[in-house]
């Protein structure tokens, strides 16, 4: 009886030892799903958080904007106030800070195409020009047009349709419309890795097929794409001489006046005139935001018209 009753202390004992093991798991395992929920919930609202400053500080480029559309809408120059960087804003636990580029001094995608889908012969022309001074082979402006064209035939050697992007290890379509974003062109033949990086700064693509490369903020590059003689060192600076003097082209004409823009023959300037300005309705806001020593970043794409600005499209990407 002894050993009988020994026996069954000790599988009771057992028994209370592995319940209270249990309980002790199960309380370990509530408390760390607890744990999880509130770091969840506070990482959730320090990304509201940072949203919230994010379109606040949008709003306030956007202002900057329709004032110098009311005030001075007749040219955009980087003497201007919008082109200054947005210093640094406190905030609780941080600082949202920013800048806005201009989208318009940059060579547009959507022009390769016109509005009745077919292509712009003369933006094809520039373009070419343009992924020559990157490094790249001209005839990728094929690649282009076909990722926005409606019709499944290519455009050329280097053209590609849906049929030859079905046929990589990882198929997709072509979009057959309009570029939404610069990214895009990553999916396109021709500018997968290092040459995406190497015409990127240059492009943009703009919710319209327009095409017009404002003259003041353009890059050296993109204006030196415009004739094979010009050098983009002097063009670069030239850049820096007026923007030194708080100079800026007030209409195109004057571009030709300066060198080394005046070797540029007549027949150069002609096939460009049309596509060069002195105005800009597309910008980038570039938006940083800095909470609790985490930095988060945000792009919108603005459009102004009418002294009014709406935004075309926005990305938590960094850049």
């Amino acid at each position: 009886m002894d050993v009988l009753k020994r026996s069954q202390h000790g599988i009771a004992l057992i028994t209370i030892l592995v319940m209270v093991a249990l309980a002790t798991i199960l309380a370990a395992t509530i408390a760390k799903h607890q744990r999880n929920t509130a770091e969840s919930t506070a990482y959730l609202m320090r990304q509201n958080q940072a949203l919230l400053y994010a379109k606040s500080a949008e709003a306030f480029f956007s202002e900057l904007l329709v004032d110098d559309a009311q005030n001075a809408a007749e040219v955009d120059h980087l003497q201007e106030t919008w082109a200054k960087p947005m210093p640094a804003f406190p905030v609780e636990d941080g600082f949202v800070s920013g800048r806005l580029e201009d989208e318009s001094g940059k060579f547009n995608l959507n022009a390769l195409v016109k509005s009745d889908k077919k292509p712009n012969e003369a933006a094809k022309l520039w373009f070419e020009k343009l992924l020559v001074r990157v490094g790249l082979p001209a005839q990728l402006s094929e690649a282009v047009i076909d990722w926005q064209d409606e019709d499944d035939e290519v455009s050329g050697p280097m053209g590609a349709e849906s049929a030859y992007y079905q046929s990589l290890a990882q198929g997709y379509l072509t979009s057959n419309r309009a570029f939404y974003n610069v990214e895009q062109l990553k999916l396109v033949r021709g500018f997968e890795g290092r040459n995406y990086q190497l015409i990127a700064p240059y492009v943009s693509a703009l919710p319209s097929n327009e095409l017009k490369v404002n003259v003041n903020t353009a890059p050296a590059l993109v204006l030196a794409s415009i004739d094979p003689k010009l050098d983009v060192s002097a063009i670069q600076n030239l850049q820096k001489q007026r923007q030194a003097n708080l100079e800026h082209f007030s209409n195109v004409n004057e571009l030709w006046e300066v060198d080394p823009f005046k070797q540029v023959d007549e027949a150069q300037r002609a096939a460009v005139n049309d596509f060069l300005g002195v105005q800009s309705n597309y910008f980038k806001a570039r938006i940083e935001v800095l909470l609790s020593e985490r930095k988060r970043q945000f792009s919108s794409d603005l459009v102004r018209k009418d002294q009014a600005v709406y935004v075309a499209y926005r990305s938590m990407s960094p850049f």
